[in-house]
């Protein structure tokens, strides 16, 4: 389908037609999803709520009319997901054959379903049985902990089964030297784990997990891609996010969100709810409906800005490392290699900075001289 894009002479053009699709089809499936919200808000969900699911009884017809919910959002979700996916098997990022990477989306999306379906069902039984305040605090009270679980063991959702670091990962001088800045900013000596989940895009190190559960994470890919030089500034950098709790800031934007989510909700219940089926005489399973669509606005815009600040992020922290190693080259070359592998531009038009995951590698150059030349006023003064 991608394929004759990918026979295009002219490098740059090449790039900009590829980034421009990804954009597209990412905008695609973000309607997507407001279109089955839009469906199911509509009329789809009131007909599978009042008239297919009545003969089970409440409880069982609402997990069935949930579960329908669930698996109309996710067809729709399919399309986009699927094109997104061989674009990246067109261009030459996934060589894996399309079987496999069919099952590797059917399973995530079946793990992630059920686990919504879940959530979904301990909400709506809040709905049925809470008056709607003690409703909204006992959703806050379990979009908390999961807000944690999910931070703290991000395996849960996702397929990555990362294994320990072996002898032979690393060379000598780089575990040495890793060790040395892990000490530092006590993250726990030896807690790096090695991610075999295959990507598309080629990721640098990162850091996860709270308290006892930080790891830094280095992508199987990372380690055949990097020279040791550009690995040892990746991985610096990322060791001393763990000075600035960096995992613990993206965390507390999400809760941020869940703050906005869970009163959205209640307030989408009792007005536009209240005016299409008549809550709380009848509280269908449809409701629930509602709350995803204000689960999906707050957190929509929590993941726009939870990108903006990891992107802010990665820079500060790229500043530090160069400091503390001084060797900028290193960086710039590791920044060259993510931009090589991952099929991006290096200077696209400003409006693409903002869909982008990361700055284009010359912001991100100019950037990191910024953060460096603030750092060394800020020495300066003291």
């Amino acid at each position: 389908m991608f394929k004759k894009f990918t026979r295009i002479e002219d490098r740059a053009e090449r790039l900009e037609v590829f980034n421009l699709l990804k954009i597209n089809l990412g905008a695609c499936l973000w309607l997507a999803e407001f279109l089955g919200l839009t469906i199911l808000v509509s009329g789809l969900g009131w007909l599978i709520g009042s008239s297919l699911t009545a003969a089970l009884g409440r409880i069982p017809g609402a997990a069935l009319a949930i579960g329908l919910m669930l698996l109309v959002i996710g067809l729709m979700r399919l399309p986009p997901l699927l094109l997104l996916d061989r674009l990246s098997a067109d261009f030459g990022l996934d060589p894996r054959p399309a079987s496999r990477r069919f099952r590797q989306l059917a399973a995530l999306g079946l793990r992630r379903g059920a686990a919504a379906w879940l959530v979904s069902m301990a909400l709506y039984l809040g709905l049925l049985y809470l008056d709607l305040w003690s409703w909204t605090l006992a959703a806050m009270l379990l979009g908390v902990p999961l807000l944690f679980l999910e931070a703290m063991y991000p395996r849960i959702l996702s397929p990555d089964e990362p294994r320990p670091l072996r002898d032979d990962d690393l060379e000598h001088s780089l575990t040495v030297r890793l060790d040395h800045w892990a000490d530092k900013t006590g993250l726990p000596c030896r807690a790096v784990m090695i991610s075999t989940a295959f990507t598309p895009e080629l990721e640098p190190p990162r850091l996860t997990g709270l308290g006892p559960t930080r790891r830094l994470v280095v992508p199987e890919k990372a380690l055949a891609a990097f020279p040791p030089r550009e690995l040892t500034v990746l991985m610096v950098a990322a060791v001393v996010g763990a000075l600035v709790k960096a995992p613990l800031k993206l965390l507390l934007l999400r809760l941020c969100a869940l703050a906005v989510a869970v009163p959205l909700a209640s307030i989408l219940v009792t007005t536009l709810g209240a005016h299409l089926w008549g809550y709380p005489l009848a509280g269908p399973p449809v409701l629930i409906t509602l709350v995803w669509v204000a689960v999906w606005v707050g957190f929509g815009l929590a993941e726009f800005a939870v990108r903006l600040t990891r992107r802010s992020l990665d820079v500060q922290l790229a500043a530090a490392a160069v400091t503390l190693l001084q060797d900028e080259e290193a960086l710039a070359s590791a920044l060259a290699t993510l931009a090589e592998k991952n099929l991006e531009e290096d200077s696209p038009p400003a409006w693409r900075e903002v869909f982008r995951r990361r700055f284009s590698r010359q912001v991100f150059i100019r950037r990191v001289k910024y953060h460096r030349h603030l750092s060394s006023f800020t020495e300066g003064q003291g």
